[in-house]
């Protein structure tokens, strides 16, 4: 891709997710507050009873767990709403020529642009009721890229899978709630027998919840090897949906 083709891939991609954001908050109230609302709502209701139930040892409980949904409401969100995308622009893609990966990554921006605001605002919030670490935030910005790269791949292949198998999309609504007790959201990880440990080395996602719990609240990582799974089973992801979609992505007029 040369330097002008990516200007327009850049641009067109922005120009999508910024009108994304627009029409999801049309004719509301909140507006951007219901970016923030969300996560805080579902620590309210999820503390309140998750925690008189699991002795989960931590000094702010209700941090901890807001950091994690954080994470996990911009994976789960974001591919949720892009597996069926390209099912539903159909006519788009059947009338005009366009870059098609871009319908699910204006998905991902939008969604990266809530999550970045919802940090900030975490961070203040941090920074006004105990100390930060400023190695910590240093690794903010891997967080952020990492957590973007994984959630693009999975949702762009995901879109790619669910225009022939339509049973993709409600396979992903059944797995989410399953993927996420499966990830260490409301817990930590030393609750759980050692020799559960390797389901855990699958999911990616366990490394950047603790890896955001680390940044952000100084809390010690379980296992450093989630960290080594977990950024090799991203870059697995990220080829395999890449090759796919770009093997399958001239052939979804027919499908469609």
């Amino acid at each position: 891709m040369n330097k002008d083709k990516f200007r327009y891939w850049l641009d067109f991609n922005i120009a999508l997710a910024f009108k994304e954001i627009k029409a999801r908050y049309k004719y509301t109230v909140f507006g951007f507050l219901w970016m923030f609302l969300n996560p805080v709502l579902q620590m309210l209701v999820i503390g309140f009873v998750f925690r008189f139930f699991v002795p989960v040892r931590v000094d702010n409980y209700f941090l901890f767990l807001f950091s994690g949904l954080l994470i996990w409401n911009f994976f789960s969100i974001s591919i949720t709403r892009a597996t069926p995308m390209f099912v539903y622009e159909r006519s788009l893609i059947q009338k005009a020529k366009f870059p098609r990966e871009a319908i699910i990554l204006s998905i991902i921006f939008s969604n990266l642009f809530h999550f970045v605001i919802s940090i900030f605002l975490l961070l203040i919030f941090v920074f006004l009721t105990s100390s930060v670490s400023v190695k910590g935030l240093l690794l903010l910005p891997v967080i952020v890229v990492w957590l973007t790269i994984l959630t693009s791949a999975f949702s762009l292949i995901f879109a790619s899978l669910n225009v022939r198998f339509r049973d993709v999309n409600f396979l992903i609504q059944a797995i989410m709630p399953i993927w996420f007790y499966a990830t260490p959201v409301m817990y930590t990880i030393n609750l759980l027998p050692k020799n559960l440990y390797w389901l855990f080395h699958l999911n990616p996602m366990t490394s950047l919840v603790e890896l955001m719990r680390y940044s952000i609240l100084n809390i010690p990582l379980s296992n450093s090897t989630f960290l080594i799974s977990g950024l090799f089973i991203t870059i697995l992801i990220l080829i395999i949906s890449m090759k796919y979609f770009k093997k399958e992505n001239i052939y979804f007029d027919d499908w469609l």
